[in-house]
């Protein structure tokens, strides 16, 4: 988010939702469905491999073992 300009409020209001939730999910105290995730990365215009790296890479792990 940082790194494109993207502000917490911009975000949450792309996926239609507080800036509290978004906050939420962000921060790891609500999980971040694959239509949130979608939309996160085409709002920060992300390619696929930053896209399965930052929502992916935790689940992948955690599937392997």
């Amino acid at each position: 988010m940082v790194e494109r300009g993207m502000e917490v409020s911009r975000l949450a209001s792309i996926l239609g939702i507080s800036r509290q939730a978004m906050s939420d999910k962000i921060n790891g105290r609500s999980k971040i469905s694959l239509l949130d995730a979608q939309k996160i990365s085409e709002a920060l215009n992300m390619t696929k491999d930053e896209r399965d790296i930052i929502f992916f890479s935790e689940l992948v792990k955690s599937e392997a073992t």
